[in-house]
């Protein structure tokens, strides 16, 4: 598993451009897998409820703002296993808003040890624009009026959907989702309309374990990609007493994240700060991530400890 982590970490450095796309990147991607893949929902054996905040880009005006709302369960129908999750996110950047709500089912088989899951996300999507904040410079080089800009609050609605595919073991992971597989396109109004470009997005992680077993190091790696522009993740924390833990990420050629968070009882607690390493470190102070999740034990074995138990949920 080491030799496929420092694969993929050669494969992401030898990216040389990163441009935006749709899907957020969230820096604790390793608590929020639930945005990006279906197949995630349930895989701790638990209810999990999570809630997140972004602050993307600090002083600059129009600047991405995220919310996200996450929480999973196991289900058991009959003699197979599956989880059940639902997705709520919204975020504005510049006059768009856009907003989702979806629903997770996914699928769960014992395999090589581990446990595979494959998962199905559907539900819809509302994008709306503000046209009636839009500026027009006063100049003979500018037109006064497009008809593919609104001139007023305009909004529209589609069907969406996800797939992927989560694999779990004993000390390592590995996720394979997809987004916006039916590649929606949303009708604004007669002249404008937005559509959702699939992306494909890839995690893994290995658990490594100290000899002083109060440590232990998770290194992980996140990539995404539409096909036209990359963006890549490349994490390391340390975790003591299963407790607290802190460490750093990487997203290739944007920016260094410092990483700080803390499990107490039920609940977990996540902080990141993004420094951006481009040129548009002059005009912000980075961005700020919030996560707060709780877990609730749905059934225990004899023993009192929890009949599965996720390499991700410490």
């Amino acid at each position: 598993m080491k030799k496929y982590l420092l694969l993929i970490i050669l494969l992401v450095t030898s990216v040389t451009g990163v441009r935006a796309q749709y899907d957020s990147q969230l820096s604790q991607y390793f608590m929020a897998m639930g945005y990006y893949n279906p197949a995630y929902a349930g895989v701790s054996g638990d209810l999990n409820m999570l809630a997140l905040s972004r602050l993307q880009w600090i002083g600059i005006e129009g600047a991405p703002k995220s919310f996200f709302i996450n929480a999973d369960m196991p289900l058991k129908l009959g003699k197979t296993n599956n989880g059940v999750g639902v997705v709520i996110f919204t975020e504005g950047i510049g006059l768009f808003q856009n907003t989702h709500l979806n629903l997770q089912y996914a699928y769960k088989q014992k395999l090589f040890g581990g446990t595979l899951s494959a998962g199905i996300q559907f539900g819809f999507v509302n994008q709306s624009f503000d046209g009636e904040k839009v500026f027009y410079p006063t100049s003979q080089f500018h037109q006064q009026q497009d008809e593919a800009i609104p001139q007023k609050q305009v909004n529209g609605m589609g069907f969406d959907m996800n797939v992927g595919l989560y694999y779990t073991h004993k000390k390592f992971y590995a996720g394979l989702g997809v987004t916006h597989l039916n590649k929606t396109e949303i009708a604004l109004d007669d002249y404008s309309s937005m559509y959702l470009t699939s992306t494909y997005n890839f995690t893994g992680g290995y658990n490594i374990q100290f000899r002083n077993p109060l440590y232990e190091l998770q290194p992980s790696v996140f990539l995404k990609t539409d096909m036209q522009s990359f963006q890549a993740d490349i994490t390391a924390r340390l975790v003591y007493n299963k407790m607290f833990n802190g460490g750093f990420s990487w997203r290739v050629n944007e920016s260094v994240i410092l990483l700080l968070g803390a499990k107490i009882g039920s609940f977990q607690v996540g902080y990141a700060y993004d420094f951006p390493t481009t040129p548009i470190f002059k005009g912000t102070s980075g961005s700020h991530e919030v996560v707060v999740s709780y877990k609730l034990k749905l059934k225990k074995s004899k023993s009192g400890k929890n009949r599965h138990k996720s390499v991700r949920i410490l």
